[in-house]
Order: C-alpha cells, then structure tokens, then sequence
C-alpha cells in the first residue's frame, strides 16, 4: 500500500484510485456513524477524496495514510453535520439501498448486528467503537485521530462498553 502512496503522491492517478477504492467500504462505515442521508454520506466522501487528492502530497508518512484519511473523512462529515442535521443521528434511519450493492449478505448481517449494538451511543461513543472495534485502531492512534485526549478516549470506550452491556442485558441471560 505504501508503494500506491508514494506513487500517488508523484501524480499516478492510477495509483490514487486503487488506494480510494481499498478504503471506500471503511469510509461508508465511518461517515454512517455521522450522518444518515445516502446523499450526504457520498458527498462527504466524494469531498475527501477531492482534498485527500490535492494534498497528498503533503503526507510524509505514507504508513499514517489512512489514519489521515479518516481524519479528513471525519472533518468533512462534522461539517456537513453541522449545517444539515439538527440532532444527533440513530443508525434505525439507516439506508440499505446502496450499501446493499456495495456487500455481501454476509458483510450486511455482521454489519447491521454490530450496529444494532451501537445504535443508541452517542456519535462520540459511536465514532471511538468503530475505529477501536471495526477498524482496530489504538487509543493512541484515535487519539491522533480525532484530536481527543487519550483518557477521554479511554472514558468514551469504557462508557460505550457499558451501555451495550446494559442494553443487553436481557438478551444475554434470556439467550
């Protein structure tokens, strides 16, 4: 990956595509935890794209790739947050429609079940599971993500983890 990187950042637009499309489903995911509007999903990512394109080459460690990546992902999906929705998102709004093109029945299963889990977390909560869990990132690493202190990460985690353990509860002992 590293070698697409660096021939990405000499100008191979070849290279930049196949780098795009390895992360596309990872930014669907992540751009869902934020926003719920198939439009406006696309459009976050299209706008990553644009900008992660036209500074690539300011990247000097083609290895924190796609942390940076992400990091410009979760930006653009804060904006568009921001200036569209006026209440924090539950993923019971999510839109099967694409996603159904994109995976396979089996991907969509796993998916729905871990985000029926996560559903009623706060977006910060939601955000630090998915990077954590799916995306199986360091506290140290979505700390440089988000720009968040890592003991604030940590609290966010242990929280999340509780709220799903409590909402679970039942499903457990009645299983």
């Amino acid at each position: 990956m590293e070698e697409l990187i660096v021939k990405a950042q000499k100008n191979d637009k070849e290279a930049f595509t196949k780098i795009i499309l390895e992360f596309e489903n990872d930014l669907y995911k992540i751009a869902k935890t934020r926003i719920t509007s198939e439009a406006d999903i696309q459009d976050a990512i299209q706008e990553t794209m644009i900008e992660t394109y036209k500074s690539i080459k300011k990247l000097k460690d083609p290895k924190k790739f796609k942390k940076w990546l992400i990091k410009i992902l979760i930006n653009k999906c804060n904006r568009i947050y921001k200036r569209k929705y006026k209440k924090d998102i539950s993923i019971d709004e999510y839109n099967l429609d694409n996603y159904l093109i994109l995976n396979s029945y089996k991907d969509i299963e796993d998916d729905l079940n871990f985000y029926s889990l996560i559903k009623d977390l706060k977006y910060k909560e939601r955000i630090i599971i998915i990077l954590y869990y799916m995306e199986q990132y360091s506290l140290s690493d979505i700390k440089e993500i988000l720009g968040m202190n890592e003991n604030t990460i940590r609290t966010h985690l242990f929280r999340a983890r509780q709220k799903i353990k409590e909402s679970y509860k039942g499903v457990v002992k009645n299983g």
